[in-house]
């Protein structure tokens, strides 16, 4: 299978590695008045994998990925997947009368691809096949930090699905942040389950980009006498200002995937998707 990077496409060259072949790369360029111009200058195999991560520019890599997948299939591509490490509009649920349902539209806009590869996708797609990253987290922060019989919390319900995998490998006990949010800003963390006092804390969760529940959470296990305090994610869109507001309230150390390249990725999900293929 032929493997080609796009825009945000960087992993494609570590999951080559792992695979033993050379990614093809191919020709993308944003003209001055904003379109993008996308050019394959070789002969398509078969089965090509297009790698591309969803962030920061989501919508735009979303039409840049399909450009691709058509042209791909034009040139003779009988089987294309997509490698998105993370893939954008997973949490995005309607609940409001009217509001888009913008994972289905995005899906939509995808549709050329015959496979969807992403980590720690929680959203419902039946062509999306997610792989997870909690595993290699838990497996650094083992390696890296002498931790006994820590608490690893995830921030709500649909955490539950990685979180006792996290704690068993870490020898810990798992528990849930129950929240209240606000806004896109703002959360009220209203409980902690599990006795964190004395105790190295893991808040394990698939995305922070604003930090208001790890800031919020952060605080609230100090007053709980938790002793140090980590943080886990799949994918960090955050900022260096998020970054240091949870400094602030408590966090020891943040751990991320390579998924978003970013100053807290640590952790390479390039065997997790090599395998995947």
């Amino acid at each position: 299978m032929m493997l080609i990077p796009g825009t945000n496409g960087e992993l494609a060259i570590k999951i080559s590695r792992k695979l033993g072949k050379n990614p093809e790369f191919i020709q993308i360029e944003r003209f001055p008045y904003g379109e993008k111009y996308v050019r394959i200058p070789f002969e398509v195999p078969e089965s090509a994998a297009v790698v591309n991560t969803f962030h920061p520019n989501p919508d735009e890599i979303i039409f840049e990925t399909r450009l691709i997948g058509e042209t791909l299939k034009e040139k003779g591509a009988e089987e294309l997947v997509l490698i998105a490490p993370y893939l954008a509009y997973s949490r995005r649920k309607t609940t409001i009368f009217g509001e888009a349902d913008s994972l289905d539209t995005a899906m939509n806009i995808l549709d050329v691809f015959d496979r969807v590869i992403a980590v720690d996708f929680y959203g419902k797609a039946p062509k999306v096949e997610c792989v997870s990253a909690m595993p290699l987290l838990a497996e650094y922060i083992s390696r890296e930090h002498d931790m006994d019989n820590p608490a690893v919390l995830g921030p709500d319900e649909i955490s539950s699905k990685w979180i006792d995998k996290f704690a068993s490998i870490l020898g810990g006990e798992p528990g849930i942040i129950r929240k209240i949010r606000i806004d896109a800003e703002n959360v009220v963390v209203s409980s902690i389950s599990g006795d964190v006092e004395g105790r190295d804390v893991v808040i394990a969760d698939d995305i922070i980009a604003t930090g208001a529940t790890v800031i919020q959470s952060a605080k609230k296990l100090k007053s709980m006498g938790a002793r140090r305090i980590f943080v886990a994610s799949t994918h960090a869109l955050l900022n260096r200002e998020v970054y240091a507001e949870m400094l602030k309230a408590g966090v020891e150390d943040i751990i991320s995937t390579d998924t978003v390249m970013n100053f807290v990725s640590r952790v390479s999900v390039a065997g997790l998707l090599a395998e995947a293929i």
